[in-house]
């Protein structure tokens, strides 16, 4: 995997990782709105990551 990919991968990752945090705190918080709206943003996310990984 080239090195540009895998800065791409792990900028996604990291993407992820802050809409699971602020999705989970809306949760918490009863804001299921903005909750909603950072799980679509996780599901693209994992949709965006599931074409550079083979399948199994």
């Amino acid at each position: 995997m080239s090195q540009i990919v895998q800065a791409y991968m792990k900028q996604e990752w990291d993407y992820y990782d802050m809409n699971l945090a602020k999705a989970l705190e809306a949760v918490e918080q009863d804001d299921l709105e903005h909750a909603s709206i950072y799980f679509q943003r996780i599901a693209w996310v994992m949709h965006t990551l599931a074409k550079h990984h083979p399948a199994n």
